[in-house]
């Protein structure tokens, strides 16, 4: 495999669409949250998570490409980004409403969810200044969000220092990745890095405070 292919592979998987699916595998099989679930509800909760915050944008926005809605599949267009950033905040949203009115199976998933939905308006308002990289934002607002919980929980899951080791690593890479690939300058792969971060950090204090 060369390196090109390779890199290419690391932006798919480590696409910020994907976050909201990683963090509901975290707490729901990593962090052991509501324990009280059986496995088979938590692979049913999983799943809906999953739909909603990931295969329905997805699909949306495949459907959109294929009547010329959306004519760059890499949306480079800052219009189309924001299209599909907005999709994705629609989603997280309702996410957001099913966990806090209809489950609430977990305060800390709440929190998660209402911080990446934060993360995601932020980076909307972003991206009419500068074309950021979403994909530093994500993994970066992943790390944000591992921190908050790490610092604010008094008996921290092991799962969520190495889920932030890794995230540091996959930060690394997806960098790496998007400079190599020529998507974003150095300028906007940083900047997304660090809006993601804070937003993801704060947008947890946020949330727990008006939660809590």
């Amino acid at each position: 495999m060369d390196t090109k292919k390779f890199f290419q592979i690391i932006s798919v998987v480590l696409h910020p669409i994907f976050l909201p699916c990683i963090i509901a595998g975290l707490f729901l099989f990593g962090a052991n949250e509501a324990p009280w679930l059986d496995a088979k509800a938590r692979w049913s909760l999983f799943t809906l998570l999953s739909t909603i915050s990931s295969i329905m944008p997805i699909s949306c926005l495949l459907v959109m490409q294929r009547f010329g809605v959306i004519k760059d599949p890499q949306m480079h267009s800052r219009d189309e980004r924001s299209f599909a950033l907005s999709i994705m905040i629609v989603a997280l949203a309702l996410i957001c409403f099913i966990l806090l009115h209809k489950i609430n199976v977990s305060d800390n998933m709440s929190v998660a969810y209402i911080s990446i939905t934060f993360t995601l308006f932020v980076t909307t308002i972003a991206n009419f200044i500068e074309r950021i990289s979403l994909h530093s934002m994500g993994v970066s607002g992943f790390i944000g969000i591992c921190l908050y919980f790490i610092t604010e929980q008094i008996n921290t899951p092991i799962i969520l220092f190495d889920a932030f080791g890794l995230g540091i690593i996959a930060l690394g890479l997806i960098i790496t990745a998007r400079l190599y690939l020529n998507a974003h300058t150095p300028y906007q792969v940083y900047l997304g890095a660090v809006i993601g971060f804070l937003s993801g950090y704060f947008g947890c204090i946020g949330s727990a405070y008006l939660l809590f």
